[in-house]
């Protein structure tokens, strides 16, 4: 009887193919990694550039209106000078910085296409895709909630903003009203103002503690369909595994449409209520 003998030149194309598919998955891992440093610098220089906007802002009110008419010089003319500076600069960093991010964008994009190129050179295997798709389904779960836990977090410093603000300028006013005409008590009280604003304008705007909300909410439904189906319960009680998988991936996708949905009609009510 004769053994059978693999062909030799499709192990090859295999191992070819392995090849290529690793080094795509290297080259957008690196990729990834390079978009975030980069987006992360874009955050930091934006903080910047918000700083020194905000010291320019106050520095100009106190040169030009007199908020500190007995030091108006030369603090005030080299603060004023130097905070300008520093938004100049922040504002080249953060334009020289955007055709970067493009760049890399495109480039990340390439090499996702090419990933998926070679994927589609593949053979077809339905049930092996719908494994690989119950086991990255917990990455999907945890970008939901760490994208909750941030849109929290901003939610949260804004509230404090706004209270610690009010209760600041209320505080305030009621000594300038009772204790007389104090310059730095007008500076600080304005400054109080102006951050209460622009904390409740911010959070009305982006909406974080509604945008946390839908996505924990989603991210929690999906963590309790991937647990059913670990433990085979519920709808997934049924031997046929690739039925299981099925109605696994058709839930996992129908939650991430509807996370969707809820997410574009934030972006429209934002776009609708400007204020």
């Amino acid at each position: 009887m004769s053994d059978f003998v693999p062909d030799r030149g499709e192990n090859t194309s295999r191992t070819d193919l392995d090849s290529e598919r690793r080094e795509s998955e290297r080259k957008i891992v690196q990729q990834q990694s390079v978009l975030r440093n980069l987006r992360t610098t874009r955050l930091l220089q934006a903080i910047w550039l918000i700083a020194s906007m905000v010291a320019a802002t106050f520095l100009g009110s106190a040169m030009f209106i007199g908020i500190w008419t007995n030091y108006r010089t030369p603090f005030t003319l080299i603060g004023f000078a130097a905070a300008a500076i520093s938004t100049a600069l922040a504002a080249g960093y953060i334009i020289k910085l955007r055709p970067r991010i493009s760049d890399n964008v495109h480039q990340l994009r390439t090499l996702e296409t090419e990933q998926l190129h070679l994927a589609a050179r593949e053979e077809a295997n339905p049930i092996s895709a719908l494994r690989i798709y119950r086991l990255i389904a917990s990455n999907d779960i945890e970008e939901l909630s760490r994208n909750a836990r941030r849109n929290q977090r901003y939610a949260n410093i804004l509230q404090w903003i706004v209270i610690l603000g009010s209760v600041t300028s209320t505080s305030l006013a009621g000594i300038a009203v009772g204790g007389g005409d104090d310059p730095r008590v007008r500076l600080i009280t304005a400054i109080s103002s102006g951050l209460v604003s622009v904390a409740a304008a911010a959070a009305g705007f982006f909406k974080f503690r509604e945008r946390r909300t839908t996505q924990q909410q989603t991210a929690d439904a999906m963590k309790r369909h991937l647990k059913a189906i670990e433990l085979r319960i519920n709808e997934y009680d049924e031997e046929d595994e690739e039925l299981v998988l099925k109605k696994f991936a058709q839930t996992m996708e129908e939650l991430k449409d509807e996370q969707r949905k809820r997410e574009l009609q934030l972006e429209e009510s934002t776009n609708k209520d400007p204020g």
